[in-house]
């Protein structure tokens, strides 16, 4: 292969215009023709319209910032009204704290000209008992000094009770703010809104903190605002919950659509004559449409709830109000949103496209409507686009260029000069080319260098191929033989087992069985391969094997089943697990089976569940009958319980029988005492003016006889308990025992008053009667007049009603705290007291089903409250 003499080729000479140089010339300019073209086609039509759009979501972004800048501030307000509140609701009896801190609180921010004033406005009587109007309000003069406004509390002005910011704040939960519509307010005379937050103590409501913003300190925010944040690109104006212009900027920013003289305005009223305004108005109605039904969707209050409220509200506005109260009741919206975005078409007012977007701010559901001119977006969108396109065009000119440049120097040109070699008969300059090239051109010079070397290779290849098949062929003789002697040995393991073994294709065709599947069945194996069960069995054993089929290859894991097989002794039951058998490249190919016999397992399961089922049913009568056992043990219990209750019972009652009648020796020792001292004195008497007995017989004749008619009455009021029961009157009952008790109540300079119907029976012992009266006066001796000397006094009172019999003692001593009755009526329920009224209590509800109750009032008076029944 070295040098060679010139051959020249029979190939004709190109013409220039078949040449590839020419030929990729021509198509890269037309490609690069279409590149340029569909680029700035590209750039001035989608590429416009997106950068068009993304300068319509930053003018929305800077409207949503701007919205962002006036809910800080308005939740400073709200923050400022809630700090005010919980003053209010601190210090509602202190007004000297509320008369310093309030004017401190409204001077915090330095927001002097947007906080016009701010204050309390409590409910009738919540701060002071003796005011229906006790107004705490400060508003800003001139000079912006904070003065205190005092004629909201006049008797004679209106009622700042029933203002339309003040009656809806009591369905608003604590801390959370009410945005009024804009008024004019009736002492100030200024254009505002006012933020209310409720003042609420103990689950009552106290009344209202407010703040107040003029319409003129938010103009000047809006002005400062809106330069910062829409950098003079759009016109914002604000409307207030029902469509009230509030705010909006400066006279020379465009487009204007709301003139000076708008504020305080409804939009409705001014889009009469403008139609920009009239289709801004529409939107604004379908916003409010929505809220009103997003706000009914989930009410936090119902209608008869607001009916009140709603009823002293213009009808235009309850369903407003109501919205309002529900969203900001169930915090339903809590964010700025933009709610909706439109274009207004040019017209007579306004000779150029603009774009509006309207917010809807949380809490005070301000609607804040930013209106962009879109021929400034259009020609800055424009300005961009051309910028690209010129940018991208001569990129892409460049960037042909280069590569036309390339191609040409890495592909044409090799490649033409390999055509001259060929051409030539060069083979030296294609091995110097296949050498020195690393490329494709290196690869195809290379190929036809060796093109003889790879054709000898091919024939010695072929060669050694026939010799790998021959030694191939050895390989597959010995295969074939071993696979002979396993086939045999396989059989024979097949054959020698006593279960039945075999195999089936997918299609449900037997290809291998054994000898013992052959005798069950009784058909012999030529007969049986290459069938279906169809072909073999019955239909109800073939259709069972099917569906076992179906299982097992769908599960691809292997399964067992019961399985009746027919033989010559009828149909026998087999234990058949089924198995996929797979080949290398994991599909299913057949399906193995095995089956042993399982008859005779099944006659031993059959006779044990029989044994088991007797076993049970033995256990649940025992059962039955151990429940009716323990049913008749419980029963034995609760009549055991029964009786151990009554005893308790009885024990108690006489245990208290003999704690009240203790009281009784005490009782009859006074009572003798007394007597006796009185009849030890009289006879000393006697005894001294035995020389004076004509002068003083007539005393002594008085006094013999006044202790006579104690003994006597003494005598009625001590009958024996154990005599038979009298019907007494109780007006003369009383008389007597005020006769016993006398002298020593004269003693102690105490009166004692009688109150009682004369017509009052009992069926009560007298015995039991004095006990009780003794017992309630005497306490009231012991217990009332300690440290009182002067105006003593017992008032015994006795009222019947129906079946039912009251008596009162009511003394006017020193009586008790709230706590000490309080605790002093506990022990009179308590059955473990040791005090005598205690044990009197129990004793009189036992006995007579009745009660004593107290009632006192501290340095006041103590009464003793007896109720029993008429008859025992």
């Amino acid at each position: 292969m070295g040098n060679s003499s010139p051959i020249h080729s029979p190939i004709k000479v190109l013409r220039w215009r078949d040449s590839l140089p020419i030929k990729f010339s021509f198509i890269q300019f037309i490609i690069a023709s279409l590149i340029i073209i569909s680029s700035v086609w590209l750039i001035f039509t989608i590429e416009k319209s997106h950068h068009l759009e993304t300068q319509i979501v930053l003018s929305q972004n800077q409207g949503l910032a701007f919205v962002a800048t006036l809910e800080q501030t308005t939740t400073k307000i709200e923050s400022l009204a809630s700090s005010i509140a919980s003053l209010g609701e601190l210090y509602s009896d202190n007004t000297q704290v509320l008369q310093e801190s309030i004017p401190a609180l409204l001077n915090t921010d330095g927001k002097h000209q947007l906080i016009s004033g701010g204050g309390l406005w409590p409910e009738p009587e919540a701060f002071n008992q003796d005011k229906q109007r006790d107004s705490f309000f400060w508003s800003r003069n001139k000079e912006l000094e904070l003065q205190q406004i005092e004629g909201y509390n006049s008797q004679f002005g209106p009622d700042y009770h029933q203002e339309s910011w003040y009656k809806p704040i009591r369905f608003y939960p604590k801390n959370t703010a009410l945005w009024s519509q804009a008024y004019i307010d009736t002492y100030t005379k200024e254009t505002m809104l006012t933020a209310s937050v409720p003042m609420w103590s103990e689950h009552q409501f106290l009344g209202v903190a407010t703040i107040d913003i003029t319409l003129s300190g938010l103009a000047h925010f809006f002005n400062e605002a809106v330069n910062e944040k829409t950098e003079n690109k759009g016109y914002i104006f604000a409307l207030d919950h029902l469509n009230k212009v509030i705010a909006f900027p400066d006279e020379h920013l465009s487009p204007q659509l709301i003139e000076p003289d708008s504020l305080f305005k409804p939009l409705s009223q001014l889009a009469k004559d403008k139609q920009n305004l009239a289709i801004i108005n529409q939107k604004l109605l379908e916003v409010d449409e929505e809220l009103i039904r997003r706000a009914q969707q989930h009410p936090a209050f119902s209608e008869e709830q607001l009916s009140s409220l709603l009823q002293s509200t213009p009808v235009d506005q309850r369903d407003k109000l109501a919205a309002l109260i529900n969203l900001n009741a169930s915090k339903t919206l809590n964010t700025a949103e933009l709610i909706t975005s439109f274009k207004l078409s040019p017209n007579e007012q306004s000779n150029q496209a603009s774009l509006v977007s309207i917010f809807l701010m949380p809490s005070t559901y301000w609607k804040i409507i930013l209106v962009t001119p879109l021929d400034s977006i259009n020609e800055e969108a424009n300005n961009i686009a051309a910028r690209i396109g010129f940018y991208l065009v001569v990129m892409q000119l460049f960037g042909l260029l280069l590569l036309f440049l390339l191609q040409h120097r890495l592909f044409i040109r090799p490649i033409s000069s390999m055509v001259f070699a060929l051409k030539e008969n060069q083979v030296a300059k294609l091995e110097l080319e296949a050498a020195n090239r690393k490329d494709e051109v290196g690869q195809l010079a290379q190929a036809f260098v060796f093109r003889n070397h790879q054709l000898e290779v091919a024939f010695a290849s072929l060669d050694a191929s026939n010799l790998a098949l021959e030694e191939q062929l050895a390989v597959q003789q010995l295969a074939q033989n071993e696979l002979k002697l396993r086939k045999t040995q396989l059989n024979s393991l097949l054959n020698a087992s006593h279960n039945l073994i075999f195999i089936k294709d997918i299609q449900g065709s037997y290809t291998l069985v054994n000898d013992r599947f052959c005798e069950v069945i009784g058909i012999e194996r030529h007969a049986i391969l290459g069938k279906k069960d169809l072909q073999l069995f019955p239909p109800h054993i073939a259709e069972l094997i099917l569906k076992h089929d179906r299982i097992t290859l769908d599960a691809q894991e292997p399964q067992s089943f019961e399985q009746a097989f027919p033989s010559s002794h009828g149909e026998t039951l087999y234990q058949i697990t089924k198995f996929p058998i797979v080949n290398d490249e994991g599909e299913t190919i057949s399906m193995g089976n095995m089956a042993f016999d399982i008859s005779s397992q099944k006659v031993i399961t059959q006779e044990l569940h029989d044994n088991n089922l007797q076993l049970t049913n033995e256990i649940s009568e025992l059962s039955v009958q151990i429940k009716q056992a323990q049913h008749q043990i419980a029963l034995q219990k609760e009549v055991i319980n029964q009786i151990e209750h009554e005893n308790l019972g009885a024990q108690q009652q006489r245990h208290m029988d003999s704690s009240v009648y203790l009281l009784f020796p005490a009782m009859f020792s006074a009572l003798i005492k007394r007597q006796m001292i009185e009849q030890d004195h009289l006879v000393a008497k006697m005894c001294q003016n035995e020389q004076e007995a004509e002068t003083k017989l007539d005393t002594m004749l008085a006094l013999l006889t006044h202790n006579t008619d104690t003994l006597r009455h003494f005598q009625q009021i001590l009958l024996s308990k154990n005599e038979a029961v009298k019907a007494i009157n109780l007006s003369q009952f009383l008389s007597h025992f005020l006769a016993v008790f006398e002298p020593k109540l004269t003693e102690e300079n105490i009166s004692l008053e009688l109150e009682c119907d004369e017509h009052i029976i009992v069926n009560l012992p007298s015995w039991d009667l004095l006990l009780l009266l003794y017992s309630i006066v005497n306490n009231s001796l012991s217990h009332a007049f300690i440290d009182k000397r002067s105006d003593c006094n017992i008032t015994i009172r006795a009222t019947q009603e129906s079946e039912a019999i009251t008596i009162i003692v009511e003394d006017n001593g020193i009586g008790v705290s709230p706590e000490k009755l309080a605790q002093l009526n506990e022990q009179l329920l308590s059955n473990n007291s040791q005090r005598s009224l205690s044990r009197l209590n129990g004793w009189l509800k036992a006995q007579f089903s009745g009660q004593i109750i107290l009632e006192a009032k501290s340095n006041q008076y103590m009464r003793t409250i007896c109720h029993f029944a008429k008859k025992t």
